[in-house]
């Protein structure tokens, strides 16, 4: 299992200039274990291998809307399995529609976040989440 020392957080997002800020705001707040997929079919892809070695991720962040397999298919990937239903994960996404905020948190996202408009906002977002689900 992966040491809480080092945290590993994936990250799906399929924007690279989203991805890119979302990296850099988990550096500022010292998580730096943090992989990126660039869609929803990949991060399970990428669960999967780590199952096999034995691991799982601390904490999973989805973007809503992306290729191949969007955020809900990934939720309901993530929360069939017994191996992986109990790895917080958190939707991080442009959508501010109630609709979609309600129906990430029923299918079983832990928390919902809209993506901020300034950098410092998303460095509080991650913080809060890795306070929240890091233990840090």
């Amino acid at each position: 299992m992966t040491t809480m020392l080092h945290p590993l957080i994936l990250i799906a997002e399929d924007d690279p200039d989203d991805a890119l800020m979302l990296k850099d705001a988990f550096s500022e707040i010292n998580q730096t274990s943090v992989t990126f997929l660039n869609n929803g079919k990949l991060l399970i892809e990428h669960i999967q291998k780590l199952l096999l070695a034995d691991e799982l991720p601390n904490l999973i962040v989805i973007d809503l809307n992306m290729p191949v397999l969007d955020g809900r298919g990934v939720i309901k990937e993530i929360r069939k399995s017994p191996k992986t239903q109990h790895i917080p994960l958190v939707v991080l996404s442009t959508t501010k529609n109630k609709e979609d905020i309600e129906s990430v948190i029923a299918l079983g996202a832990n928390e919902f976040y809209t993506k901020p408009a300034s950098f410092n906002d998303l460095v509080h977002i991650t913080n809060t989440i890795a306070s929240k689900f890091l233990n840090t």
